[in-house]
C-alpha cells in the first residue's frame, strides 16, 4: 500500500499529523543563520512560514515576486532550498550561488527573476537542507511549512496564505 493513512470516522490524517511531528522536531534544529529570511514590514511578524524553494521552479517564482505582500502582510518567509533535481544539479549550482552573494535577498530576487546567480562557493546548507525537505516529506515546491510541523504543499497568494494562517491560528487555540 502507498498513500496516507486516514481514519475514516473521523477522516483525520494520521500520516500527516505523524509527519508534522518529525517536522516540528526538525524545525526545532534548524539555524535561522542558514535560511535566507524575508521579514515581515516593520519587522513585526504575525506569521513565520518557512519555504522549501527551488531557484527554477515557477510557482516558487511567483510566490517570491509577491514578497512585498507576504510582508505587508505580517508574514514573515525563511527560504530553505530544496533543488528538485538534486544536489548536484544546475539547481543546486544556482542555490549555492546566491547562497554565497553578499547579499542574499538580492541575489535570490534575481535569481527568482531568471538571472543566472553565477557560480560562487562557500560552505553552505543547500544539500543538507535538501535531504532534511525529503526526511519532512517534501515532494515538490513550493512547500511551506508551518511553526507546528503542518506541511502546505504548492503557491497560496498572500491574501490567501494570511487567512489561512489565521485559520490554522484559530483552530490550534479552540483544540
Amino acid at each position: 500500500m502507498q498513500g496516507s493513512l486516514v481514519e475514516a470516522a473521523t477522516r483525520r490524517n494520521l500520516t500527516e499529523e505523524s509527519l508534522s511531528v518529525v517536522r516540528r522536531a526538525e524545525l526545532a534544529k534548524l539555524n535561522p543563520k542558514e535560511m535566507i529570511t524575508f521579514p515581515a514590514k516593520g519587522g513585526k511578524s504575525k506569521h513565520v512560514v518557512k519555504v522549501f524553494t527551488d531557484i527554477d521552479c515557477g510557482y516558487c517564482r511567483k510566490l517570491h515576486n509577491e514578497m512585498a505582500q507576504y510582508n505587508d502582510l505580517g508574514i514573515e518567509v525563511q527560504y530553505l532550498f530544496f533543488p528538485r533535481a538534486g544536489v548536484p544539479s544546475e539547481s543546486s549550482r544556482k542555490a549555492i550561488a546566491v547562497w554565497c552573494a553578499a547579499d542574499q535577498r538580492k541575489a535570490m530576487t534575481d535569481a527568482k527573476n531568471g538571472v543566472d546567480p553565477g557560480s560562487a562557493t562557500c560552505p553552505n546548507p543547500i544539500e543538507r537542507e535538501y535531504l532534511l525537505g525529503q526526511k519532512m516529506g517534501i515532494t515538490g515546491t513550493p512547500a511551506l511549512i508551518l511553526a507546528d510541523g503542518t506541511l502546505m504543499p504548492g503557491y497560496v497568494p498572500a491574501d490567501q496564505l494570511l487567512a489561512q494562517l489565521q485559520e490554522h491560528a484559530a483552530n490550534k487555540k479552540a483544540n
